[in-house]
């Protein structure tokens, strides 16, 4: 004799269902639907919403302005490796000739020395320069408009270095402000050419008349500062063989590039 099957009644929806089923029928039936009802809008929303992958917007900007700003830097660095060279003041470059610095007690000024065009004459000076033989000497001559002269270490015009420098043809001539080496031979001759020794002068003025002889003296520098320092000087008191009372001395003569 089969078993009779026990059946219950649903209380939520009236079904019959088996006794033993009764449980699951409510569980998957009426739960699930008591729970979607409780759901709030935001949940349901939520749950609702489709989903797509976190892809973040990244502005193109910054890379545009980093390779903009490499590329003007590059065109920035090209103009300078090809640029040509400014001279705005149209002055010619250094020469490269030393200076000499003059400071004496009236006051300094620096004499630009000639080695390219007379390096005969002005490696000469710079020697003696260099020795210190120039320091502590005094413009033994100063003839105002004319020239002041100096580098004697007898301080009366007939001292000299011991040595002596061959005559050289410059082209240069004796302007206002150019340095010419004295001599004590005969201008005109090649033996008095070749007397000079350590006495220079500084023209006050273009002097053309000691560019009249057979051989001139030679020029060998110029003053490129302190003119008015040399303008002072030829302008003291001086005695009858113009030599000036109050001793106008070359504390240092300084040669630099």
């Amino acid at each position: 004799m089969a078993q009779q099957k026990t059946m219950a009644t649903c209380p939520e929806c009236g079904a019959k269902v088996r006794k033993e089923n009764l449980k699951g029928h409510i569980d998957k039936v009426h739960r699930k639907a008591v729970a979607a009802k409780e759901k709030t809008p935001e949940q349901t929303a939520r749950s609702t919403r489709p989903r797509i992958k976190d892809q973040r917007k990244v502005s193109p900007w910054p890379a545009i302005a980093l390779a903009l700003l490499m590329a003007v830097s590059s065109l920035g660095a090209y103009a300078i490796l090809t640029q040509t060279p400014s001279n705005p003041s149209n002055n010619p470059p250094p020469s490269g000739n030393r200076k000499a610095v003059i400071a004496t007690s009236m006051g300094t000024f620096t004499i630009e020395l000639y080695e390219d065009k007379a390096p005969r004459t002005a490696g000469n000076f710079i020697r003696l320069a260099q020795a210190g033989f120039y320091n502590g000497l005094i413009f033994h001559r100063v003839v105002a408009d004319f020239v002041i002269q100096g580098g004697d270490p007898n301080g009366d015009g007939t001292g000299g270095s011991g040595q002596t420098v061959d005559w050289e043809n410059t082209g240069l001539t004796n302007v206002k402000y150019a340095v010419a080496m004295a001599r004590s031979g005969d201008p005109n001759s090649p033996q008095g050419a070749n007397t000079a020794t350590s006495q220079f002068f500084v023209n006050l003025k273009d002097n053309p008349s000691l560019d009249s002889y057979t051989y001139r003296f030679v020029v060998f520098g110029k003053v490129i500062s302190g003119q008015s320092v040399v303008d002072a000087i030829g302008q003291v008191s001086v005695d009858s063989n113009d030599k000036p009372y109050t001793p106008v001395v070359m504390n240092t003569v300084t040669i630099t590039s």
